[in-house]
This record gives structure tokens, C-alpha cells and sequence, in this order.
């Protein structure tokens, strides 16, 4: 059974009569992109992040969360609450290239593929949010909300019908691919219409930022008595990576000391801040990452030329939520909103050691670099082991900051929370604190957090959570984490005395091994996963490699 858009926005008409005498939790969804797990401050991170830090010594910071290893995944679960291969995004979009029309003045993108090229395929693994399936904001819309978003969507891009305003949102300012330059970017909408950027600085962190803030003077002025939901969806840090000029020179010289003192240091502050056990030890550094000491003085002065501007974007994330705060400060929603803040996935590690860019390039505005490296990525995912891709600590645990003033008991403020979480929960609390509900042709594996916030014991959760992409696979039951790279047998780590996944414990306890596979196995039939050794003949690049012979 399919529930369309406009049967949620007729029960939303009538609904909002009796929602509007109810003074109801506002709910801002931020995530940014590709940042590593220690980069911010209050995740022990050399960064400047003021506004971040504030909101987690006002709210709870999760040290146990997961999310779906990669960028269209993780949007996928986070709009639905579902697995990615339930709702079509089993690996990833559609990929898009420059258009022939496309010049500096008026960036443009087309499809390598089309729908067509991709009929054969199973539609777990089709390429884009299915259509049928309901989304977080039109189940919030139904609920009375104002819905609006911001930022990168990347859950499909060549059929009109998965866009955000098809897809639930009342507003959308932002970019539809995977990835965007930051001071032109291609594939800028507003609404349904492509538009171009405008303005001599321009530069699209703060573009978004601005937009959502006038979204949500707009509601204010509009339907002030209802509640809204805004999903600020940063591109940044993702490459290209490119930060305005004065953030550059911000950082520049900050990182001399190099990634491998930088890795000790920042691990000791985060075990001095609570976020990882005492015993806690650094995942060593890969071997193709060479020791800073071993690089030349001039090397060692571009790494960390590349290191200030990826820097400088986070900053600039942060100085745009400031923003956000002020707005709502000003506007007396702070108390009743619900923020969260997170990470789609683990620093990337994409190229090799030193990135790709040129020195001469960065630090000026309109230019940068694309790249920052295998060698900063390990510092970014400090304590961690592996990257973006992967289903090792590196790939899949964010930073997760929830802030809600009426929500979360006092004493919780400035707190860890231990509990194991991932996406859907966060879907399934949004529902419960907004009183929506989703279809019941549907069901989430997520748990709400509402009841943990307000400091009563979690939820139980009857089955492992289990992630995969690209056949790099997990399942975590309590302290036990059951995971393996794609093609690799499976490795087994006690997480509560191993949190960086150094020893491998497969070999002692062959129960726990054979349970958890059991669960896996089930729940990837249940869900539809397909062995990656079938399933990469489906990959997006596959089929542009394959359309190009």
C-alpha cells in the first residue's frame, strides 16, 4: 500500500486546527559531511568550535553512534528511519558529470545515467529514494509541521518526484548531487528551479545557513503557532575542500606538530573528557601513512597548509550555527527546540597519504584544494581504525550532540551518554516527540531516545544493530561488535575494553561469532542486502563504466 504526499498533507490540513493549541517541540536536524569523529572541540578536537561546545555542555553528546558508513546511505536512513537497501539506496545515487553547457559564470551537471540504465536492477539497489516510501518530513508535515530544509540532499537526482519539496519539505534551498564547489556550485536549486549563486563572497556554507534562518522567519511570520522542522544539511567538509580566506589564515601553522603527536594528545583529551574508557589505546597509523617526522620541512608546511582549510570549514559550520542560535534565541524557540548535530560519516581517506591539491592554490577565495588526506583522516578519526566506506569505528561512529532545554533533565547537561545508537532511533524520537506516526505498511528497527533524555532507562533493544555498505558489514550487541571488510572473514572486539578495535577476539569466543552471524544474516535477508561480490555489479560506477564501453 502506497501513501502519497498528498493523502499526508490532507491529513496535515486537518490536523493542524488541533496541534496549533499545543505548544510543541520545534526539531533541527544538522549534519555535516565527511567530518572525522575528534575534529570539534567538545569531541577533543583542536577546531574552535564555541557554538558546538555550547550546545553540548547544555545538552548530552553520545560517544556510542552509528551511522550508515558513506553520504547517500546515511541521508537515506535519516529521511526514512529505515535501512538504506528497504528505500532504494543499497550503495548510492545516480552519479552526475559536468553538462556541455556548463561554464565558471553558470555551473551546470548532467546524468551519466538514466532511469532507464538502471531498469535491470534490483530496487534495493536502484539509485534514488523510492518514492513509495515515507519520509520523515512528510510524517511530520502530517503531524502539523512546517518542514523545511537546507543544504546537500543526494538522495536522487535525475526523477523530479524524489526532490525534497516532492519529498515533504514546504522550502529547499541547496544542492541536489553529492558533492558541490563551495563558491559555484552546480546543481543549486531553490525549490524545483535551478538557480545560479550570486555575490562576490559567496560561499554556500553561509548561503544555507542564511536561507534556513529566513525559512524560518518566514514560519515565524506565516504559521507561527505551528511547529517546524528544519534539516540543515552542510556540505562541508566534504571535498572539494575549499574555506574562505580569513579561516585559512585562522589555522595556518596550528598543525606543524603533525598528525602523529597530534593523535596522542588528542586522545589523552578525550579520555580526560569522558569519551572513550581509560584503557583506551591509538589504532596504529597505516602503513602507507609515513611518520611525520620522516617528511621534509616544506612537506610538512603544506600538509598543514591542507589541514587549515579543511579547519576552516568546520569553523565556518560552527560560526553559521552561532547564527541559528541567535535566531532562535532571539525569536524565544530555544527552549522548545530539539537540535541535533552529527556526521554522515567517518573522515575520508580516499586518496592517498598527502591528499590532492596545490599548495599555491589554497588559502585564496574561489580556489582550494580537493583532497585533504589519508594522513589528516587518521587524525580525524582519532582513536579510530579506517574511514569513510568502512564498518570500523573510523567509518561509522559521529559525533552525535543533542540539545533540548525542555527535554533532557538538568542532570544531564554536559554528559556522556554510553548508550549504543544509531540513525533510525533518531528518526523514531523526532516521531515520538513530535506525536507523528508512521504508516503502518512500514516499520523502523530504531528506538526513540525521548525516554533516555529525560533520564529513564533506554529502550531494550532485542536485536543487534547491523550496518552495511560496499560489503564491509557489523553487527553490535552490547559490548560485543561483530564486523569485517568486504570479501574479509569476520572480526570479533570487546568495545567496552577495546574501543579502537586492536585485538581481535574472533578466535576465543566462536559463540558469540556464530550468534551474531546468525543475526546478521537474518537481518540483511530481512532487509535486502545482496552479497557485494553480486551487488558491486550494480554499483552506480559499475554501470557509468559499463555505459561508457
Amino acid at each position: 500500500m502506497k501513501i502519497s504526499v498528498a493523502v499526508l498533507i490532507s491529513v496535515s490540513c486537518l490536523c493542524q486546527l488541533s496541534f496549533a493549541q499545543e505548544s510543541r517541540t520545534n526539531i533541527v536536524l544538522v549534519m555535516v559531511d565527511d567530518m572525522g569523529w575528534s575534529n570539534i572541540g567538545c569531541y577533543g578536537g583542536m577546531i574552535e568550535t564555541p557554538n558546538l561546545d555550547r550546545l553540548a555542555a547544555n545538552g548530552v553528546r553520545f560517544n556510542q553512534f552509528y551511522n550508515g558508513a558513506r553520504c547517500c546511505p546515511t541521508r537515506a536512513t535519516l529521511m526514512t528511519g529505515l535501512h538504506p537497501h528497504q528505500v532504494g539506496l543499497g550503495h548510492m545515487t545516480l552519479p552526475m558529470g559536468k553538462a556541455a553547457n556548463s561554464t565558471p559564470e553558470n555551473p551546470r551537471s548532467d546524468y551519466r545515467l538514466k532511469t532507464e540504465d538502471r531498469s535491470h536492477i534490483p530496487s534495493g539497489y536502484q539509485g534514488w529514494l523510492d518514492a513509495a516510501i515515507p519520509t520523515l518530513p512528510e510524517m511530520l508535515k502530517a503531524a502539523g509541521y512546517g518542514t523545511y530544509m537546507t543544504g546537500k540532499w543526494h538522495l536522487g537526482c535525475e526523477k523530479s518526484e524524489t526532490w525534497p519539496l516532492q519529498r515533504g519539505f514546504d522550502r529547499f534551498y541547496g544542492h541536489l548531487a553529492g558533492t558541490s564547489d563551495f563558491f559555484r556550485p552546480a546543481n543549486l536549486y531553490r525549490g524545483n528551479d535551478p538557480i545560479t549563486a550570486t555575490g562576490e563572497r559567496y560561499y554556500i556554507t553561509d548561503a544555507i545557513s542564511d536561507e534556513a534562518i529566513g525559512f524560518l522567519e518566514e514560519h515565524d511570520e506565516q504559521q507561527d503557532e505551528l511547529p517546524f522542522f528544519l534539516y540543515l544539511s552542510y556540505n562541508a567538509p566534504h571535498f572539494p575542500v575549499q574555506c574562505m580566506p580569513e579561516d585559512y589564515q585562522k589555522y595556518r601553522g596550528r598543525f606543524k606538530d603533525g598528525w602523529d603527536v597530534l593523535r596522542q594528545r588528542r586522545l589523552e583529551k578525550q579520555i580526560a573528557m569522558g569519551l572513550v574508557p581509560t584503557n583506551t589505546k591509538l589504532a596504529p597509523r597505516p602503513d602507507n601513512v609515513p611518520a611525520w617526522g620522516t617528511l621534509t620541512p616544506e612537506k610538512q608546511d603544506e600538509m598543514d597548509a591542507i589541514m587549515a582549510t579543511y579547519a576552516g570549514m568546520i569553523d565556518r559550520v560552527d560560526q553559521n550555527i552561532g547564527k541559528l542560535l541567535q535566531h532562535l534565541e532571539a525569536t524565544d524557540e530555544t527552549e522548545n527546540t530539539l537540535i541535533y548535530f552529527l556526521s554522515d560519516n567517518g573522515g575520508e581517506a580516499e586518496s592517498g597519504p598527502f591528499g590532492q591539491f596545490e599548495f599555491k592554490n589554497l588559502g585564496q577565495y574561489g580556489k582550494g584544494g580537493f583532497k585533504y588526506g589519508k594522513g589528516w583522516a587518521t587524525l580525524s578519526n582519532t582513536p579510530f581504525r579506517e574511514y569513510k566506506h568502512f564498518a570500523h569505528q573510523g567509518g561509522v561512529q559521529t559525533p552525535l550532540i543533542v540539545h533540548w532545554p525542555r527535554g533532557i533533565t538538568p542532570g544531564l547537561n554536559n554528559t556522556i551518554v554510553e548508550h549504543p545508537g544509531f540513525l533510525p532511533d533518531i528518526v523514531e524520537t523526532c516521531l515520538d516527540v513530535a506525536k507523528a506516526s508512521r504508516p503502518p505498511t512500514t516499520r523502523s528497527d530504531g528506538l526513540s531516545l525521548a525516554g533516555l533524555l529525560k533520564g529513564k532507562q533506554a529502550e531494550v533493544r532485542h536485536a543487534p544493530l547491523c550496518i552495511e555498505h560496499e560489503g564491509n558489514r557489523i553487527a553490535r550487541d552490547g559490548t560485543w561488535k561483530l564486523v569485517s571488510f568486504f570479501n574479509k572473514p569476520w572480526e570479533l572486539y570487546d568495545l567496552d575494553n577495546d574501543r579502537s578495535e586492536v585485538t581481535n577476539l574472533v578466535a576465543s569466543h566462536p559463540e558469540i561469532v556464530d550468534r551474531l552471524s546468525s543475526e546478521y544474516r537474518r537481518w540483511a535477508n530481512r532487509v535486502g542486502v545482496i552479497p557485494w561480490k553480486t551487488a558491486k555489479t550494480y554499483s552506480v560506477y559499475r554501470s557509468n563504466q559499463q555505459k561508457k564501453k
